[in-house]
C-alpha cells in the first residue's frame, strides 16, 4: 500500500520535473460538485495559470447556486476537447470515474494522458501516474494547500478562499469527525493569507431559499427510522420538481437527519434528473462503517460519509423505500 502522508517526496519531484515541460492540462472536478472539488479545482487552476501554465478546468454538471460566488467559477466548462490536452488533474475523486467524463472522453483514462490524482478518500486506488492521496487529510484542498507550499507557489487571497472552502465544507463547519488539529492549522494559515471565511459561511451555510426549506420539509415528512436505528428517506424527482427545486437543494439535509440521537446511521435516496438513484450515507457511530455499505453497491467514500449510484433506477414506496432497477 502506498504511503498515506500528505505530500510524497517522490511524486513531488516528479511533478516539479513534469511542470517544467509546460504540459497542456485539464483540471476535472467530480460530478455533483461540492465545495472541496470546486475549491480545489479552481485553486489549482489559478495557481498554475499564474505561473504561465496552459490549463483549463471542467465539471460535467452545473455548478450549484450556493457556489456561484466563487472567484473564477465562470472559468469552469461543462465540456472540452480531450485532444487539446496531454494531462488531466483529478481533484477529490475517490475513483477516476467520478468525473462522469469517462464515457465521452475515454482518452483521459488511457495511457495517452498523464493523470495527476489529488484526493483524500480511502477508496482511492492511486490511479494516477502522479499521486497526492492522503486519507489523513480532512479534504482535498488541505492536500492542495500543502502541495502549493511545497511547490513554492504564490497563494493569493483568491486562492486562499478557494482552498479554505474545501476544508470548511468537508468538515461540516469543523463539526465532522474528520476535523483534526491539522485542519484548524491549515484554515488559520489560509485566513492569514486572505481567505474570506465570512464570505464562505454566508454563501454556503447561511443561504437557504424557500424552495430548499419546502424540499427539506418533504424529506423530514417521509423520514422513517427502522427498529435497528437506520434513518432512511427517499425523494423522487417529482418531489423537488413540483416545488421548483433541484436535487442540489438536498445538500446538507442528510447531516441534519444524522444529528438525531435515534439514528445509528442515515440514508438519503434520491432520484436525479438523468434517471438514476443516488444514495448518501452518514453515521456518527464508531462501530458503523457506511463506506463498506456503499461499496456493496459500487460506491465508496469515507467510513462516516459515503455514497453510491444505481444507474437506471427509480424509487418506489411501499411501507419502506426501495430501489427498482430498470
Amino acid at each position: 500500500m502506498p504511503p498515506k502522508q500528505t505530500i510524497d517526496h517522490e511524486n513531488l519531484e516528479k511533478l516539479k520535473r513534469y511542470l517544467k515541460t509546460k504540459p497542456k492540462m485539464i483540471i476535472l472536478a467530480h460530478s455533483s460538485p461540492d465545495g472541496d472539488t470546486l475549491g480545489g479545482a479552481l485553486g489549482i487552476y489559478f495557481s498554475l495559470k499564474n505561473t504561465g501554465q496552459e490549463v483549463q478546468v471542467a465539471c460535467i454538471d452545473k455548478i450549484p447556486k450556493k457556489y456561484q460566488f466563487l472567484p473564477g467559477v465562470e472559468k469552469i466548462q461543462t465540456d472540452f476537447d480531450e485532444n487539446d490536452f496531454d494531462t488531466v488533474i483529478f481533484v477529490d475523486c475517490g475513483n477516476k470515474k467520478m468525473t462522469k467524463f469517462h464515457e465521452t472522453k475515454p482518452k483521459i483514462h488511457s495511457n495517452k494522458m498523464v493523470k495527476i490524482n489529488i484526493d483524500h478518500h480511502p477508496s482511492n486506488d492511486f490511479f494516477g501516474e502522479i499521486n497526492f492521496v492522503s486519507t489523513l487529510s480532512c479534504s482535498s484542498t488541505e492536500i492542495i494547500f500543502e502541495l502549493l507550499k511545497a511547490l513554492e507557489l504564490n497563494i493569493t487571497p483568491q486562492i486562499a478562499t478557494l482552498l479554505l472552502l474545501g476544508i470548511y465544507t468537508d468538515t461540516g463547519n469543523f463539526m465532522h469527525q474528520n476535523t483534526t488539529p491539522k485542519s484548524y492549522l491549515a484554515a488559520s494559515q489560509l485566513i492569514k493569507l486572505g481567505g474570506n471565511v465570512s464570505q464562505i459561511a454566508r454563501n454556503v451555510f447561511r443561504n437557504y431559499e424557500l424552495k430548499t426549506f419546502k424540499l427539506w420539509a418533504k424529506v423530514l415528512q417521509n423520514l422513517h427510522v427502522t427498529s435497528d436505528g437506520a434513518a432512511i428517506v427517499g425523494i423522487e424527482k417529482k418531489d423537488y420538481q413540483s416545488i421548483g427545486a433541484s436535487r442540489s437543494d438536498l445538500e446538507g439535509v442528510i447531516d441534519y437527519i444524522n444529528s438525531m440521537p435515534e439514528a445509528k446511521y442515515s440514508v438519503l435516496l434520491s432520484e436525479d434528473e438523468t434517471g438514476n438513484v443516488k444514495a448518501s450515507l452518514r453515521t456518527r457511530n464508531e462501530d458503523v462503517d457506511v463506506k463498506a455499505l456503499a461499496e456493496k453497491f459500487g460506491g465508496g467514500g469515507h467510513i462516516k460519509a459515503s455514497g453510491f449510484t444505481i444507474k437506471g433506477g427509480r424509487l418506489e414506496k411501499e411501507v419502506k423505500w426501495k430501489i427498482i432497477q430498470e
